[in-house]
């Protein structure tokens, strides 16, 4: 039987811990959005959940008890049992089958909009929903999980941005799972995974509702294909990164230099948003189209210089349209400067940036990268010194090889701008991929 993920996904209204809906759908496992001790909390899904539990248990605390006998964990109430960002299993004791409890983490913004809370709490969010694809896979019986929208109630995530990060997520770890391992996943018992929407006040619920709808009808061709969503853009996740920076450099040990360094390379790349948003514009959604997005823009930039050169050679040294005299050197620029922030923002943020692909797909960018920019110094040495060197080709050998022409003479500021720059840029490329290889390498067995 082919299962399709897009179909797995439901949007619906109601409080999690309702026995009769939890019969009528055949639910099995219910998720508890639960704090690190799992002792339950004084409202919110944990309490509600807590408190049904105690109901069958005709018992109150009992399912705390239960909780620590089951866990192994005794009974200090203060015991942290689950970390942020993770989930265990306990039984359901007569609400349901199972209970994964999740704990996730509050947003430290302040904007309605969530655009401002620190990428790490996203990544924490992201990971609670991910947990929990993770334990259906180890439990292959598991057939239908009821899942609230963590983080949107007292941990203080805009609901928005709340349900994208819950929808997107577990879509994607279906995603990776049914590519990486089919045969299981078609195996696994799992049909169906249910978003409760709940709130005491009827119109926000109704919001919400809609809210949550719209955000899985947004996803649900992707899904649909098997592929992974995105529930960000760039602008978004730049600012979170810069957030991330801001509050939490100074705990990783990152002080003066280097946190100014950090949050000074972030800024500037917000110059270069208008490059980012053509590649958000056309990879939508898609992941994989966002990557791919980002692979044709590399090429694009790379031949751009060409492109330039052609227009230099056959439209301005004719005298047509010559604002492009300066407009051709000046966009050549412009994307230099963007591929060389990129990288650098690569290398000097890796702690909190995580790979976007493999090790192989990482190398062919980088050369890629590499010819851009060559290409593009190659384009300025010509602009700039064609009356002397007469030849393009002593200009790409310059670009690529860095052999200064013999009969331009270095004098003035530009010309030490353009060896120190040129040198500058050979080294940066050259330092990048034996930092891929050395952190790459392995020491493989040969066949005697």
């Amino acid at each position: 039987m082919y299962k399709n993920i897009a179909s797995m996904l439901q949007v619906v209204e109601g409080e999690i811990q309702d026995e009769s809906k939890i019969k009528e759908r055949e639910i099995d496992t219910i998720v508890n959005a639960a704090n690190p001790t799992l002792m339950g909390s004084k409202n919110g899904v944990d309490c509600a959940i807590h408190t049904a539990v105690d109901k069958g248990l005709k018992k109150s605390g009992g399912f705390k008890k239960k909780i620590c006998r089951e866990l192994k964990t005794g009974n200090n109430r203060n015991l942290i049992r689950c970390e942020r960002g993770r989930a265990v299993v306990t039984g359901g004791y007569k609400l349901c089958r199972r209970i994964i409890h999740v704990v996730g983490i509050s947003c430290d913004g302040e904007r309605k909009s969530g655009i401002d809370c620190s990428s790490s709490r996203i990544d924490i969010l992201e990971s609670c929903y991910y947990e929990i694809v993770q334990i259906a896979k180890e439990h292959l019986d598991i057939k239908n999980i009821a899942i609230p929208i963590i983080g949107a109630g007292e941990y203080g995530f805009p609901f928005e941005t709340a349900v994208k990060i819950a929808i997107a997520s577990v879509g994607n770890a279906l995603a990776e799972w049914k590519n990486a391992d089919n045969e299981l996943f078609e195996m696994a018992g799992l049909s169906h995974i249910y978003f409760y929407i709940f709130d005491t006040d009827k119109k926000r619920c109704r919001q919400n509702l809609k809210c949550a709808s719209e955000v899985l009808d947004r996803y649900r061709q992707i899904f649909k294909n098997d592929k992974k969503a995105v529930f960000q853009n760039s602008f978004e996740a730049h600012v979170r990164y810069l957030c991330e920076i801001k509050r939490y450099d100074n705990k990783r040990g990152y002080f003066a230099a280097a946190k100014g360094c950090r949050m000074f390379l972030m800024l500037l790349r917000f110059l270069f948003m208008p490059i980012m948003f053509i590649k958000d514009w056309r990879g939508g959604d898609d992941w994989e189209r966002r990557r791919q997005s980002v692979e044709r823009l590399a090429l694009g930039k790379m031949v751009f210089p060409v492109a330039a050169w052609g227009l230099w050679l056959y439209v301005c040294d004719r005298g047509h349209l010559p604002f492009l005299k300066w407009f051709l050197p000046v966009w050549v620029i412009y994307n230099i400067s963007d591929t060389v922030t990129y990288l650098l923002t690569l290398i000097l943020m890796s702690d909190i940036q995580r790979p976007s692909a493999n090790i192989i797909r990482s190398m062919i960018m980088l050369l890629v990268n590499y010819m851009e920019v060559s290409l593009g110094m190659a384009f300025l040495y010509f602009v700039r010194y064609k009356d002397v060197i007469g030849q393009a080709r002593k200009a790409v050998r310059f670009g690529i090889l860095g052999e200064w022409v013999k009969d331009v003479e270095i004098s003035g500021l530009v010309d030490y701008v353009f060896v120190y720059a040129d040198a500058a840029v050979k080294f940066f490329f050259i330092s990048i991929v034996f930092g891929y290889f050395s952190s790459h390498m392995k020491q493989r067995r040969f066949r005697s």
